[in-house]
Formats: C-alpha cells, sequence, structure tokens
C-alpha cells in the first residue's frame, strides 16, 4: 500500500491523436463545404438551400455537436411545455424531411453558432471536438497502459529465463499451446499475460489494471479476482495466479484488498515490477 504508485499516465495517455484525425478526416470534404455558411445572416434559409442541394453535408453535423450517435432520438418540448418524441437519421439521410435535419440544427444551437461565432475552419473546429470525445476514451487507455506495461516486463523476464508467453491468451490457446490446463469462470476470457516454462511445464497466467480513483467497483473487482484466482488453483497441472494492480484508488478500499491477499499469493504493483518480483518468481 505504502508503494501505490500516484498515476499511470505517460504522455501519450491524453490524446490519441491518429483517432482524432481519423475522424475528422471522415468529413473533411463535408466540413469545408459547410464553411460557406460561417458569418451568413439568414443561416436557417440558406442552410436549408445548401441541404437540399448537397444532403450527405447533413452527416457531419453529428460530428460539429460532439455526438458519436448518428442515430439521434430527440425529446421536443414546445411552449406549452407538451412533449414530442422524434428520430433522426444521420447515416442514411431521409431526402423527404431535410426541413427536421435544419430544425434541429437551429434549435440545438449549431445555425447561431455558425452565423456568429465560427471564424474560420470548420476543420480546425472539429480537430478541436474530437480531441474532446477522445477524453472519454482515457479510461480504456489507462488499462491498456498496464497492459503494456506488464507485456514489456514479462517479455524482459522471459527473454532472460527462456520462457514462452503469450499476451491476451485464453484457456483454449493454453490447452492446445502448452497442453496445461487452465480452469476459468468465463469461457471468453482472455489473460492479459500467460507464461510457459517447457522445462517445467508451469504456466503463470496474469491480469491487471489500475485504479486512480475509488469506488464500490473496487470491491467487486477484488471479489473477482479472488475467484478467478480460486478457479485456476483448481487445476491438475502446474499453474499460479498473479494480479497486478496499482493506483491511489485502493487507498479507499484497503479491507477488500486485504481480503483478496488473504486467497492471492501474488499480488504485485507497479513498484514491484520495477523491483524485479516476476524474476524472482519465475526463477
Amino acid at each position: 500500500m505504502s508503494t501505490l504508485s500516484s498515476t499511470n499516465r505517460t504522455p501519450e495517455y491524453y490524446v490519441n491523436w491518429q483517432k482524432v484525425v481519423r475522424e475528422t478526416e471522415k468529413y473533411e470534404v463535408e466540413l469545408n463545404t459547410l464553411n460557406y455558411l460561417i458569418g451568413k445572416d439568414n443561416i436557417y434559409y440558406e442552410a436549408f438551400k445548401l441541404f437540399g442541394k448537397q444532403p450527405d453535408l447533413i452527416k457531419a453535423v453529428p460530428s460539429l455537436i460532439a455526438s458519436r450517435d448518428k442515430m439521434l432520438n430527440v425529446l421536443s418540448v414546445d411552449e406549452n411545455d407538451n412533449m414530442d418524441f422524434y428520430q433522426l437519421d444521420f447515416k442514411n439521410i431521409d431526402l423527404s424531411n431535410i426541413k427536421s435535419y435544419v430544425d434541429f440544427c437551429e434549435e440545438s444551437g449549431l445555425l447561431n453558432f455558425l452565423a456568429y461565432e465560427a471564424k474560420r475552419s470548420l476543420v480546425d473546429y472539429v480537430y478541436g471536438v474530437e480531441v474532446g470525445l477522445d477524453s472519454n476514451a482515457r479510461k480504456n487507455r489507462s488499462g491498456s497502459t498496464m497492459e503494456g506495461i506488464l507485456e514489456r516486463n514479462v517479455t524482459k523476464v522471459s527473454q532472460l529465463l527462456g520462457l514462452e508467453h503469450y499476451p491476451q491468451a485464453t484457456a483454449k490457446y493454453i490447452k492446445e499451446n502448452w497442453n496445461v490446463e487452465v480452469p476459468v469462470d468465463k469461457s471468453e476470457r482472455r489473460f492479459d499475460e500467460a507464461i510457459y516454462d517447457p522445462k517445467t511445464k508451469r504456466v503463470w497466467i496474469i491480469e491487471t489494471n489500475y485504479y486512480g480513483g475509488g469506488g464500490s467497483k473496487l470491491k467487486s473487482v477484488a471479489g473477482e479476482f479472488t475467484t478467478l484466482n480460486n478457479f485456476v488453483s483448481t487445476s491438475k497441472d502446474n499453474v499460479t495466479f498473479i494480479w497486478v494492480t496499482d493506483g491511489q484508488g485502493w487507498n479507499t478500499a484497503r479491507l477488500p484488498l486485504s481480503e483478496a491477499f488473504g486467497h492471492i499469493t501474488n499480488v504485485f504493483n507497479l513498484e514491484m515490477l520495477r523491483n524485479d518480483y516476476l524474476l524472482e518468481l519465475f526463477s
């Protein structure tokens, strides 16, 4: 607990620029054409006319309002508080209902933005939108970062000791390639790393995660890996489970983690990887 890391965020954690560029370039032509609307006085009429001539431009609208969804379910409330629900498909444009798309752009504030706030390039604007949307993927990148750190450590130790290893290994892969039985709690489970010693026929399987913040989920996480360890330990073969976890979030869930320690022999954090605990264990 005293060596839990303050972060696992490498510089690449913050923005996946390849994804930002890819998502922006999908509608680069449409966005450049929509630049025509910037600063227009009669913006509703101009948008209606433009969308009528080039309805495919409507496909770029979700990007302009920071939405990944292409099928939008919308609640409409009139001045008498009457509610109505409707659906707009921005992937397959309804050519008979262009007005609904223009009305949506107006009511969402997009037309006002184009008329009075947008200054130059909508392509540049969407680059910024995509950077913001990409922040939603940071949680997944935190896990990927741990998997990358683990894989580099396992690769280094495996090369030193003459071991085989395979990332994202299934129980089926381990059985077919190493003839070792690994009981699992989920048939589709993939282990972040599996390591095999051809001399002793021993297998180690490793799962990793990182929790920078606390929450009730940590209790269930500790329970899940305790259960997994118990499944693995019933193997008739020589299989050892290792859990690599870290993050200040565990300070809010000391008891569940302590209980996991009572069942799982090998619970490591990043500091322990750095201090060659895997090398010592595999040796």
